[in-house]
């Protein structure tokens, strides 16, 4: 019989090692997705475009059960009728509306930069929610790498490029309470994997979103153009390829580690404001962004991670459903 080689005994296809690497990997996508999908929403939102902020989360609640349909009906397919039986669920999909609506209300208030920094620092709630509920345990040198990137987020949301310019208020507060509800449902997230397809959790926050926002959306569709068809449509194909991936990155990583991939969101949100919209940054604002790139990329190798034993039953595996 042939032995089984030195990879096969250290690194079988299904360890802890390759379940993380394919999790940073699927994460990393769906910040670029992410990404894409804010500067999107950026150009849309743009003074006179006439866009309203409920018509791209229609489209994105339409766009997202079609893609759903069309690619869960295999081996882990999707099931529609958990998502208004199951509570879990249920709790998911009316989060998931409260903390997507308030992410995509304050856009133009705050601008896609500030509302996607603020709406980021859910990863310091999510955290603390999963030390609560599923055990995961924060050593001191992930608390401070946390905070270092908290930090950064509060110089990129703070002083403008002259070094001023601090506000916080109704439209700040908004997104603070929207970065809890992102907190919470990525909590939910890392639950409901353990028994459901990723496909069958983001068709729970789809459809809880369709149907009380399409109330306020579909009178203003006659009113737009073929192009503005086309940029709605991609936002909510970015948003959805997004959604999907950082659903399958927490079914394969903890909670803490996932978050802090996330915050790579904002950084590349700023630069490409920079970049495609000529938004000007100030030292303060760079320096802020290191902060968060270096923070994300040391917890994201392992930086201060002494995570407990997952309880019985988390471990990452196949979802029945």
């Amino acid at each position: 019989m042939k032995a089984p080689s030195e990879h096969t005994l250290t690194h079988p296809p299904d360890s802890g090692i390759n379940r993380s690497r394919r999790g940073i990997v699927v994460m990393v996508f769906s910040v670029l997705a992410f990404s894409v999908n804010t500067m999107l929403l950026k150009y849309l939102g743009r003074s006179g475009s006439g866009v309203s902020p409920d018509v791209p989360l229609f489209f994105r609640a339409v766009v997202g059960t079609l893609v759903v349909a069309a690619f869960f009906r295999g081996g882990r397919p999707m099931s529609i009728a958990p998502v208004f039986r199951n509570k879990d669920l249920v709790l998911r999909g009316i989060i998931g509306l409260l903390g997507t609506a308030a992410y995509y209300w304050t856009i133009p208030a705050l601008g896609a930069g500030k509302a996607t920094l603020i709406c980021n620092t859910y990863v310091v709630f999510a955290s603390i929610f999963a030390a609560i509920t599923l055990g995961e345990s924060l050593s001191v040198t992930r608390l401070v790498l946390l905070a270092t990137a908290v930090c950064g987020i509060a110089l990129l949301v703070g002083p403008d490029e002259t070094g001023t310019g601090f506000s916080f208020g109704f439209p700040e507060l908004l997104a603070l309470f929207g970065a809890v509800m992102a907190a919470w449902a990525v909590v939910l997230v890392r639950q409901l994997s353990f028994g459901f397809s990723i496909g069958t959790i983001y068709l729970a926050q789809c459809l809880w979103i369709l149907a009380p926002v399409a109330f306020l959306a579909v009178p203003d569709l006659p009113s737009l153009g073929w192009a503005d068809l086309l940029l709605l449509t991609g936002a909510a194909t970015a948003a959805s390829a997004g959604q999907l991936a950082m659903n399958e990155g927490y079914r394969c990583l903890n909670v803490s580690t996932g978050a802090s991939i996330q915050m790579l969101w904002p950084v590349i949100t700023t630069f490409g404001g920079w970049l495609f919209f000529k938004e000007h940054f100030g030292a303060l604002q760079w320096a802020g962004a290191l902060l968060i790139l270096v923070s994300t990329w040391r917890i994201a190798t392992g930086g201060g991670n002494t995570l407990k034993k997952e309880r019985p039953g988390k471990a990452c595996k196949l979802p029945r459903h």
